[in-house]
């Protein structure tokens, strides 16, 4: 018998795992979750999704969107804790170079059941200058 061993080092996401009925990816820093890249928040209408910090600095965006606005939590992660993002609920996630994080969601989880939503200039201004004191910790 054998173990199957996954890995990923590149930037950004890859799924590793997919038994058809959800998925393990990894992620790792990209451009567009770095504090000054971030541009949208995503939303799954039909599924949760899990993240594990595995390495480095991470900050998980959740939201609420009323009247057009986005009222925005920001969730200094921790290594080693599960966080679930429920569907229906605006998330995203701002990373550092260094950081590693995996996720679990529904095999079935795709632009069909998902959207993106950009921010306002406002609101990114926020949420980086917000994310920049956590990360100044």
């Amino acid at each position: 018998m054998k173990a199957e061993i996954y890995t990923h080092d590149g930037e950004g996401v890859k799924w590793v795992y997919n038994n058809r009925n959800w998925v393990l990816c990894i992620k790792n820093w990209k451009p567009d979750n770095d504090i000054e890249g971030i541009h949208h928040l995503e939303i799954h209408h039909e599924t949760d999704e899990q993240f594990i910090l595995v390495n480095g600095k991470a900050i998980l965006l959740v939201a609420d969107r009323k009247e057009d606005k986005f009222e925005i939590e920001l969730i200094e992660m921790e290594i080693g804790k599960a966080y679930n993002v429920p569907k229906e609920t605006w998330f995203y996630s701002i990373t550092q170079k260094d950081t590693k994080m995996m996720y679990v969601q529904d095999a079935g989880t795709s632009d069909k059941n998902s959207e993106y939503c950009e921010m306002t200039e406002q609101e990114l201004a926020e949420v980086r200058n917000r994310a920049a004191k956590i990360f100044s910790k």
